[in-house]
């Protein structure tokens, strides 16, 4: 398993995980990163959030990008 990095880009910061998870994959990185990423914008929606999500980013150990997710990618199809 591999350490992956969620950080969450907002307007105003970049709020940096320290912390990592052991994941199998990308693939399942990707699921937690949009798991947590939809409960972080549905947070912003109902606090009126004037820093609103802007991107989730998936790094490896060595702080290399491997996915970034706009916000607006985050929402179910038909919410779009």
């Amino acid at each position: 398993m591999a350490k992956f990095y969620i950080s969450f880009q907002k307007v105003s910061l970049m709020a940096q995980d320290e912390e990592g998870q052991e994941l199998p994959g990308l693939e399942e990185a990707r699921t937690v990163a949009m798991a947590s990423a939809r409960e972080l914008l549905a947070d912003d929606v109902k606090s009126a959030s004037a820093d609103p999500l802007v991107a989730v980013i998936v790094t490896d150990w060595e702080g290399r990008e491997l996915l970034r997710i706009p916000a607006k990618d985050v929402l179910l199809g038909p919410l779009r």
